[in-house]
């Protein structure tokens, strides 16, 4: 089932009991190229500890960034203290804010020195946003913002501090779409399917 005021399609309740069952993701799982990254995002859970309290949203739509490789990467002409994180190690935090309205909540991924990264479309609420509607994380600028997400948050550890991605059962192939990403400008890589998403989740920005 699909649309607003339908149930998860991926989880039956948002229990935090259910959302953080799952261990904090190994270093090793973001250390890989930044595609297969991408795709084993889908279904994991995000999760935030703060003020004694837990939010946790399941992950439905990401997009890749493949750094130097990607002139749609923010890593493309190499690093600045802006990208610094995305060059390494793996398994940290990269936010950034884009429109002077938006912040947007990126996982560092490849070996240390590569850069490399995946943003964080769209997930679906499991726990702490009190009431939040299916779609109030449909979207990167919504999700960083729900989870009160800024560049303080940028360069964090995801394997030790409160920000963190945890595992959970893998969405099977027949679930997942592969499409271009949103928003880019003509280049050489704009019509690569980097952008991946669960179908028929509430959480997805756009389809």
């Amino acid at each position: 089932m699909t649309g607003s005021g339908t149930r998860s399609i991926l989880a039956k309740a948002a229990d935090p009991g259910r959302a953080l069952a799952g261990k904090r993701l190994p270093r090793g799982f973001y250390a890989r190229p930044t595609l297969k990254v991408a795709r084993d995002l889908l279904g994991k859970v995000v999760a935030l500890e703060a003020d004694g309290s837990t939010k946790a949203a399941r992950i439905v739509e990401v997009e890749a960034y493949l750094g130097e490789r990607d002139p749609a990467s923010h890593a493309y002409r190499g690093p600045t203290p802006r990208t610094a994180p995305m060059f390494g190690p793996p398994g940290r935090s990269y936010v950034y804010f884009v429109y002077g309205m938006y912040h947007c909540l990126n996982v560092v991924t490849e070996s240390d020195g590569v850069a490399g990264a995946v943003l964080l479309r769209g997930a679906e609420p499991l726990a702490g946003f009190d009431e939040a509607g299916p779609r109030a994380l449909a979207g990167p600028g919504k999700l960083a913002r729900a989870f009160g997400l800024t560049t303080k948050h940028t360069n964090l550890d995801l394997v030790r501090s409160p920000l963190t991605v945890r595992d959970a059962p893998a969405v099977p192939p027949s679930r997942v779409v592969r499409s271009v990403r949103v928003g880019l400008n003509e280049h050489a890589t704009t019509n690569k399917p980097w952008r991946l998403y669960v179908r028929g989740s509430s959480g997805v920005s756009r389809p």
